[in-house]
């Protein structure tokens, strides 16, 4: 089996990386929560509807 050498300035960032992705799986209070019936449905409904959406940013923008 080949040994790949990682650099200590990447592997470091690679470290850091996977702390933050875990810390925000663990931190979320809805982490293992199921959605109700009706946001599935929602949820479906947005994804398949025609209707212009507005990214979150453009709402920020709008009204703070």
């Amino acid at each position: 089996m080949a040994t790949i050498t990682i650099p200590k300035k990447i592997n470091k960032k690679l470290e850091l990386f996977i702390i933050r992705a875990a810390y925000q799986v663990l931190s979320d209070p809805d982490f293992r929560l199921e959605l109700s019936n009706k946001a599935k449905r929602r949820v479906r409904q947005a994804l398949t509807s025609k209707k212009k959406t507005i990214s979150f940013s453009e709402i920020k923008k709008k009204y703070c």
